[in-house]
């Protein structure tokens, strides 16, 4: 039935739920990680990329500076500066400054810093290189064997003035190994006179085989390595782009960095660094994928892990749950039946809160159990105390047991009683009456309250003063019970009975103490005091110790009721009472010997009134047991005078009744003997007896129960039937008979009573 209930709130959801986000750690760690790796395999491969694009670009920094200071050597050679003082057509001495000039320039290829170079001189239209010395058309056929560009357009090229920078001018014979080999180094003489006309330029062909680092393709991962200029020109790259790059240079901001793009309808990521020697930027594009190829095995190894730790982290708790579900559900079947749990249906219905209900409830009540113990423990104890009885355990010790403790050994006991009227239960009167008390008496009083019988008993210890003596400790006591009536008058509109006995010392003197309040409270009870009674006020009543009923007084109360005179025993009554009970109070043990003649005299005068003593009349009355059960004076007078008001009314209508039966049976004799006479009728027979027609059928109705003219009908047709059995009776002759003037009304009495009319009666016999 439970785990019905707890079903959509059941705490094995939460449970599963912790146990689940135990197994979110493993997960969240594991997806951290894998992403830490990625990182870190990315930053590796960024590394590696920069490693490789720093090696490059130092290298190919050196190689320009080189390039650089051998086109600066090769324009301060002394024969190519006096070859570029020609100006005009060669003279024939001139050839052999030509020829020292092809010689000059072949020591610089023992450099290596490049073994393809020439020396452009306009004026003559010439050119010089280490291996030929001819016009530039003969050369340009010599170097240039694809054509890459026309002659006249390459020729233009070389007339300009160049700062030392890069210029393409087509892929040279002397590099054929496919990659892009049209980029020269160019220098324009003289040098540092950008206003002067030149005199020729120091070409410089690049290799583009000595761009990269050797082997550092292989590092590259399946991506392409290029240089940028600033014009957005690719002069090199690794292999053939197949579309144009796919960053421009102003992206590429700073000295290096890493994009990312997209080429060829793929993610790549672009690392970047920028010559230190020249407004190159040295690029590598990798596949984005190939961040992803590196780290697939930590992936697949991170997924099987997760996989594996999700089906025996879930198998494992589902156990734990089910196991440590197994001891709530033995609890809860341990607390099921219990009446105090009540199981409220909601968001908050669970198990926890239902053992937590069910153990608050638990200690609850043993506490409540216990307190009811120790509350009943005390209060026989304190019945004990006041009855007098002895105990084996000492004083002192119980005292301890039951958390009690006596200021001094003068004691008062209080009995406060509900009055008849006071719609209280006991235990609620008792709560209401130990609020009254801590109002009452205070903190400083030390006191308990006890339960007996239909009553409370509070023992008042009394306050231990040396001044103190029995008078202040009855005043005391008298004005803590006012204030105890006052409270309980005010707050619970009930006015309590209390009365309050003397002062007594020891435990022995409890018993004394309790004696006199329960006399204190006989007393009241008897002569009906309200409110707060003293047993020291018993003795200030003026009683006297003897009563006065004497047996001529009896004799006449007896003879009054056996005439019925109730007004006579009702005035005999009232004296009594009022000479003994109202005007002084006698004695309570005289009052009782009082109590007990009046209920003999009743009893003997019912006993010699042999009508009422064997009447069923007598049980019904009871008044042995209405008279015995009285308690207050009040009481035994009320019951008294409604004992003789009834006795005195039942004696009265004997009387009566014996009247009414002689006039009955005048009454009927009458009609049986006058019935046929035709002029019988009620008033006949109220002349005849002297009474009121009213009156004579008033009282034969209360004596026999049935109306006198139906009475006289019934003896009328009863002596009709008897006549219709004569042989030759007429309808006529039948009425007259029976004393009917008229056919038709002896015809409609007959058909009442005997449900068929005269003739069909007469034809059945």
């Amino acid at each position: 039935m439970l785990h019905v209930m707890f079903k959509r709130h059941s705490i094995a959801i939460p449970w599963l739920l912790s146990y689940a986000a135990i197994l979110l750690v493993p997960l969240l760690v594991s997806i951290v990680t894998y992403t830490q790796t990625n990182r870190t395999v990315a930053e590796a491969i960024n590394r590696s990329n920069n490693l490789i694009l720093s090696k490059v670009r130092q290298d190919m920094d050196n190689w320009l500076s080189d390039i650089d200071r051998l086109s600066i050597e090769i324009a301060f050679n002394p024969q190519v500066q006096e070859l570029l003082t020609i100006q005009g057509p060669l003279m024939p001495e001139q050839y052999f400054t030509l020829y020292k000039a092809f010689e000059s320039l072949k020591v610089y290829q023992s450099s290596q810093r490049s073994a393809h170079y020439f020396v452009y001189f306009p004026s003559i239209d010439a050119i010089v290189t280490p291996e030929i010395s001819n016009s530039s058309e003969v050369v340009y056929n010599h170097l240039y064997t694809r054509n890459p560009i026309p002659y006249e357009e390459w020729k233009m090229r070389l007339q300009q003035r160049y700062n030392g920078g890069y210029v393409q001018l087509g892929n040279s014979a002397a590099n054929e190994n496919g990659g892009i080999g049209d980029l020269a180094y160019v220098r324009s003489v003289p040098i540092g006179n950008p206003s002067s006309t030149i005199r020729g330029n120091v070409v410089i062909l690049v290799d583009d085989s000595k761009f990269w680092i050797a082997g550092s393709v292989d590092y590259i991962h399946n991506g392409v390595a290029a240089i940028l200029d600033k014009q957005d020109r690719v002069l090199a790259s690794t292999s053939p782009l197949v579309e144009p790059m796919p960053v421009g240079y102003k992206e590429l901001a700073g000295k290096s960095g890493v994009l990312k793009a997209s080429y060829s309808g793929q993610p790549v990521v672009v690392s970047y660094i920028s010559s230190e020697a020249t407004d190159w930027k040295y690029m590598i594009l990798m596949p984005e994928r190939v961040y992803w190829d590196k780290s697939e095995y930590i992936k697949k190894a991170t997924a099987i892990g997760l996989l594996v730790c999700l089906l025996i982290g879930g198998g494992l708790a589902y156990l734990f749950v089910r196991k440590n579900y197994s001891l709530v559900r033995a609890l809860m079947e341990l607390f099921q039946g219990r009446k105090n749990v009540v199981i409220v249906p909601g968001a908050q219905a669970n198990e926890y809160n239902f053992l937590r209900q069910a153990i608050h409830s638990t200690i609850t009540e043993n506490e409540d159990m216990s307190s009811r113990l120790t509350t009943f423990m005390r209060g026989r104890f304190i019945e004990k105390l006041l009855k007098g009885k002895e105990s084996a355990i000492p004083l002192e010790q119980s005292l301890d047991a039951y958390g009690m403790h006596f200021v001094s050994d003068a004691f008062t006991v209080m009995i406060v009683r509900a009055n008849e009227d006071a719609d209280m239960p006991l235990s609620a009167f008792r709560s209401a009456v130990a609020i009254a008390i801590d109002q009452a008496a205070g903190p400083m009083v030390t006191g308990y309250l006890a339960e007996m019988d239909d009553w409370l008993v509070y023992l008042l210890n009394c306050d231990k003063r040396e001044e103190s003596d029995d008078r202040i400790r009855d005043a005391s006591a008298s004005a803590i019970a006012n204030r105890i009536a006052g409270h309980m008058e005010t707050l619970h509109g009930i006015s309590p009975a209390i009365t309050v006995s003397g002062v007594h010392y020891s435990a022995i003197g409890i018993a004394k103490a309790y004696d006199e309040a329960l006399e204190a409270m006989e007393y009241q009870s008897v002569y009906g005091v309200t409110g707060v009674f003293l047993y020291s006020d018993m003795n200030n009543t003026g009683m006297r110790g003897e009563y006065y009923y004497p047996l001529e007084k009896e004799q006449s109360l007896m003879n009054s009721i056996k005439a019925g005179e109730y007004g006579y025993a009702e005035a005999i009554i009232d004296d009594i009472f009022k000479d003994h009970l109202e005007q002084r109070k006698l004695p309570l043990k005289l009052a009782k010997c009082l109590f007990v003649d009046l209920v003999s005299t009743m009893l003997k005068t019912i006993n010699d009134m042999s009508s009422i003593s064997d009447n069923p009349f007598l049980e019904s009355l009871d008044p042995i047991e209405r008279l015995l059960e009285c308690r207050t004076v009040n009481e035994l007078k009320g019951q008294l005078k409604q004992i003789l008001r009834n006795i005195c009314g039942y004696v009265r209508q004997e009387q009566a009744g014996n009247r009414h039966t002689s006039v009955v049976q005048t009454i009927v004799s009458i009609v049986q003997e006058q019935y046929r006479s035709i002029d019988f009728s009620i008033v006949s027979i109220a002349d005849q007896m002297g009474l009121h027609p009213a009156s004579v059928s008033r009282i034969f109705k209360e004596g026999t129960g049935t109306p006198l003219l139906e009475y006289i009908a019934k003896v009328r047709i009863a002596e009709a039937k008897n006549v219709m059995q004569e042989p030759g009776m007429t309808m006529d002759i039948v009425a007259q008979a029976v004393g009917y003037s008229n056919v038709r009304t002896f015809r409609r009495v007959f058909a009442k009573h005997e449900g068929v009319t005269p003739g069909k009666y007469m034809d059945l016999l």
